[in-house]
């Protein structure tokens, strides 16, 4: 059984998009490669992390520190490092696709929010602020759903993100989502129209969902 609420996420548009900066540290290095099978999983191929509009993301390792690069016929830029041997999904793995830009999430297990960033194709820059954290997408749609913190409070906000339009609505969280630990990863992306939003969380008492006008 499931009990649905009804609420509404306000909008503000075309919000000026910020941008991370990154220390390039190249390297050709590229003989190994990854790629994700979901969202917390990660496994290592023979071939590169393909993207849409020919972009690849690949990986690198020198005797201390494991890297991925953002790709185009040449290197864009370093996206990610870490110190070798820690798993691949501390490092990074592509959690959605979209046109001109892609999703880094990084994830450690144990039930902690996979933190992500979401990455500008043609120069490799992140737009989204330091610590924010995965919840869903739709990739069809352009849109992502997360957090601008890994462990929100009641004052916080789901932020649903037209990645295309670079348009976002606020959205609150469900009231019972704090009753229990482990907010985001209990939240599932229900369904997306342009009307509305409806998420699924899980509970104690079992599913849930909170619906939200658009």
């Amino acid at each position: 059984m499931f009990l649905i609420s009804f609420f509404s996420c306000s909008n503000i548009a075309n919000e000026k998009k910020n941008q991370s900066n990154y220390n390039d540290t190249s390297r050709n290095d590229t003989t190994k490669s990854f790629y994700s099978k979901s969202d917390t999983s990660l496994e290592t191929y023979s071939y590169d992390t393909i993207l849409k509009g020919g972009y690849t993301i690949s990986f690198g390792v020198d005797d201390s520190t494991e890297r991925l690069y953002l790709k185009k016929n040449k290197i864009i830029k370093e996206i990610a490092s870490c110190s070798r041997g820690l798993p691949y999904q501390n490092l990074g793995y592509k959690a959605a696709d979209f046109t001109e830009y892609f999703v880094l999430a990084h994830s450690f297990g144990s039930g902690n929010p996979n933190y992500i960033e979401l990455i500008k194709k043609d120069n490799g820059l992140n737009i989204l602020k330091d610590g924010a954290a995965w919840i869903g997408a739709d990739e069809e749609k352009e849109l992502l759903l997360y957090c601008e913190t890994g462990a929100p409070s009641p004052k916080d906000k789901m932020i649903l993100y037209d990645v295309k339009r670079n348009q976002k609505e606020y959205c609150d969280f469900p009231k019972k989502i704090f009753d229990e630990p482990m907010i985001l990863s209990r939240i599932r992306i229900d369904t997306i129209t342009n009307k509305l939003l409806i998420i699924e969380y899980e509970t104690q008492n079992g599913l849930m969902k909170e619906k939200y006008n658009r």
